[in-house]
Order: C-alpha cells, then structure tokens, then sequence
C-alpha cells in the first residue's frame, strides 16, 4: 500500500516538475523568422501566457509559420501573419486561416508597445490560433484584449519590423512585393546563441489592472429600450451589420468552421400588437416551409418573459453541406417589438440554446429613451468589461459627476446594486422604470452645476455618502423572490 502511494506521489511530482521545466526551458528558446529584410529574434512570455507561448513555439518548432506572409501591414500600427491561408495565392482568404483548433484567452498586464508580439484573434476573445502580430508603434488601447507572449529583442529585428512596415500595401493593407513580407524559414536557437544581445528592461506594465476582477453585468440599451443578463462564453458587438434592425450581436465559440450566433433585432411597433405586426413574416415563413430547403420544426404563442411573444425553431438548407438550425424568439413590446434569433450548425444547436434560453428568460423590456447608439463606434464589448460606458440617460449622472469618474467605486457599487440585486425580479424592474422617469428628469442639470460648481459638488458628497453607507446592507441580504424584494423596498 505504501509503496503504490509513493509511486503516485513520485508520478504526481514528476508532472508538476516536469512541466515547470517545459517552461524554463521554453523561456530560454527563441524564435527567429528569417524574412528578406532580414531575421525577427522573438523572446517568449511564458510566465504571462504559458499555453500560447507553448502553442507558438510548437508551431514555429514544426515549421507551420514557413513560407507564411505578413499579409496584413499597417504603418505605425502593425504588422500581422501566421495565417496558412497566406500560402495560397487566393488572396481573399487570407485572414482567415489558423492551426485548425481556438486557444483560451490568456489577457496579461503588459503593454501593447513597440516589439511587443501579440496573439490577433476575431471578436471572440477565445479565438486566437496562430495569426499573431508585432507592434509598429505604441498601441495600448489594445490592452488586455488581446494576449501578449513576446517581444522582438535584437537591433536587426527592429530595423526588420520597420522595413516590411514601410513596405507598400494594397487597400486591404496586404503588401505589394509579397516577397519581402514573407517568412523565409524558422530557426529556434537558444539565447545565448545571440550576438550582441542589447539589454533589454522588463516589458512595460499596467499599473492597475481589473482582468482578475470580472463579472458579468447586465446589458443595457437605453435607446431601443430593453436590458438582458449576458452568457459567459458570448461576445457582443454592437453595430456591424448593415441593417436598420439589428441593434446588437452575440457571437459564440467557433466551432468546427462555424460561429453560433444570437441577433437582436428592434422594430418600431407604430401602435400595432405582435400579432399584427409580424403575421406577414409568419406567413412568409408558411410559403417557404417545403420540408426540404425549409422546416418549421414549432411555433408557439405563449408569454415569454413577461410579454405576449412568438417562439418558432426551425431548419434551413442553403445547400447540402450548409444547414442551419434556427430558434427566433418574437417579444410584443410598446414603443418597439423585438426579435431575438439564435442560429447554429444542428449538431451544435443544443449546446449554445442554454446561453440563448438564460438570455430570453432575463430579458427585461425597459424605459424607451430616444437617443444616439450606445456604442456609435461599434467597438467590441467584452464580456464583464467594466470600462463599458452606458449612454447618458442610462448612468448614475450625478454619482458619476460627485466622484469624478464612471470608474470610481461608489459608482461601480451604485450599478452592481441596479443590475445584479434590483433588476433581477420583476418588481425591482417596475421600479426603476417609474424611477428612471423621475431621476432623469432633474439629474443631468444636477450633474452639469457640480461639474461647475465644486462647492456644491462636495455638499452633494456630504448627502450621498450615507446613503451609500445603508445601501451596503442590500449586499448582505438575500432577495430570491418578488415578495423579499417588496420587503426591502417597504423596509
């Protein structure tokens, strides 16, 4: 007995050790590209970004990234390649391609500064592969959304970066002299292969970083006029999408050359009911339904989140090899309808309806605001990203302008409470509705005078502060149902 206890203990630490030597080792490894210009000397992070160091190497090591080219340039931005498709001459593929498999986001604390090598992915941010990029010029808005796992350490490999940077490019950024961006061969050596060696300082650092601090808080958009708890696992993008209807998309994992995705959609319901408004598209859907190219497999009229809604799942082909199962859920609303649809490959569908039926279930039609798009810019909004900025009628307008920013922690507790405690029952969503009518009424003057006015500012301070001191009790308690949630409202 003792003796196959020692023999597991001796296997178990065999592993671990084994494994932290895999990575000393890895960081004494360097990957040089040799390109026309001539050789990029990588260093890796694998103390940072462990799996996506190994990864690179592993690729550089099998000779993947040979004859690949830097297909994507940008002067004073970056330069990107790693991409398999770059060895085909069909240059509308290139951007596409990868190792065939995703890697799980590694997001560190270091800057995206010059020579910094970086993992590119597409807006899922468990999407990268093995496209990466290099860093032309100082870019850190790309911080901590993207996973840093090396740099370039010798002199030649700057003066590299700079020549295929300079080189000229196409309107979609893909070089012109093809040759000159490519990627000779691979050579992986050890550092102290290297001649010459410039000393190098630790890379540059964030010094607050909120990536270990993540939570899923509810999305809310105040122009369209509804609010929904996100999934873990979905990322979303507002914009993007040439259609007036489409106001936010929800991207899942690629899976097997797809990515499942949830669209929602807002209509202006120009006083009619649901039935009225979408029993045109349901008839449309009738003449397509031929059991073939398309199958209505349900369609159910029932309350759905509190609202009259419309439930239909069905099947389409588009041809042999492209079949997608679909699943629209359609919510009656006041001021617009809405229409949220989930598509995914059939063998895939019921994975991802879980996140989509999490989603429905918290969806929360809200107080209609007309204004501009919550993100205009149509940048990606990651997942617990507490750097979202809410529009101006859907913020704490005047706790923001008493603590001078949206990221102060009284303003951060004052949104936890909103989204995570009181919007999460029906009641407490009643509520804010008539409040919000009330609140934004006189705050945005209230905010605009502190702002001007830094007496009045600190005496708005005085009043809030113990009010925030009682609040705190709310994190204390626990409100499961509608008739707590009153309790503590009359309380």
């Amino acid at each position: 007995m003792h003796l196959k206890l020692l023999t597991i203990v001796t296997i178990l630490v065999f592993c671990f050790t084994s494994t932290t030597l895999a990575f000393a080792q890895n960081d004494d490894k360097i990957v040089i590209f040799h390109t026309e210009f001539g050789h990029l000397a990588i260093e890796l992070f694998s103390d940072d970004a462990p799996n996506t160091a190994e990864n690179f190497l592993k690729l550089a090591e099998s000779g993947f990234y040979n004859e690949t080219i830097f297909h994507r340039i940008l002067k004073g931005f970056m330069i990107q390649g790693g991409d398999p498709n770059s060895k085909d001459p069909d240059q509308s593929k290139w951007g596409q391609g990868d190792a065939g498999y995703d890697l799980v986001a590694e997001f560190n604390d270091i800057k995206h500064n010059r020579g910094i090598v970086s993992m590119a992915r597409s807006m899922h941010p468990d999407s990268a592969g093995s496209q990466f990029f290099i860093v032309h010029e100082n870019s850190t808005h790309l911080d901590e959304q993207y996973t840093v796992f090396g740099r370039i350490i010798t002199q030649e490999s700057y003066d590299t970066l700079d020549k295929i940077a300079n080189l000229e490019v196409t309107a979609n950024n893909i070089p012109l002299e093809l040759e000159k961006a490519k990627i000779i061969k691979t050579e992986i050596i050890k550092r102290s292969s290297l001649e010459n060696l410039p000393f190098l300082l630790v890379p540059e650092r964030i010094e607050s970083t909120t990536i270990e601090d993540v939570t899923v808080s509810r999305y809310s958009n105040a122009e369209y006029g509804f609010s929904f708890m996100p999934q873990k696992g979905w990322a979303l993008q507002e914009g993007g999408v040439e259609s007036d209807s489409v106001v936010l998309m929800a991207l899942g994992l690629k899976k097997d050359g797809n990515t499942p995705s949830i669209i929602f959609e807002a209509f202006e319901s120009n006083d009619t009911t649901l039935k009225e408004f979408f029993g045109p598209r349901l008839e449309k859907y009738h003449e397509l339904d031929d059991d073939s190219t398309f199958d209505i497999l349900s369609e159910e009229y029932r309350q759905i989140a509190g609202h009259n809604g419309l439930e239909i799942i069905a099947i389409q082909t588009v041809n042999s090899s492209d079949i997608v199962k679909f699943k629209q859920t359609i919510l009656e609303g006041i001021n617009f309808h809405y229409v949220i649809s989930y598509a995914n490959m059939p063998e895939h569908f019921d994975n991802g309806l879980v996140g989509f039926n999490s989603i429905i279930d918290s969806f929360l039609i809200t107080q209609y605001t007309a204004s501009s798009n919550t993100n205009p810019e149509g940048e990606l909004i990651v997942l617990a990203d507490k750097n979202f900025n809410e529009t101006e009628n859907g913020g704490c307008l005047i706790a923001t302008a008493t603590f001078g920013t949206e990221m102060a922690p009284q303003v951060q507790f004052l949104r936890e409470i909103r989204d995570n405690i009181v919007l999460q029952t029906q009641s407490g969503s009643i509520f804010m509705t008539g409040f919000n009518q009330f609140y934004y009424s006189f705050s945005p003057t209230i905010a605009d005078y502190e702002r001007e006015n830094p007496i009045f500012k600190e005496a708005v301070k005085l009043a809030i502060t113990p009010l925030l001191a009682s609040l705190t009790l709310l994190q204390f308690a626990d409100i499961d149902s509608e008739s707590e949630m009153l309790g503590y409202g009359i309380g």
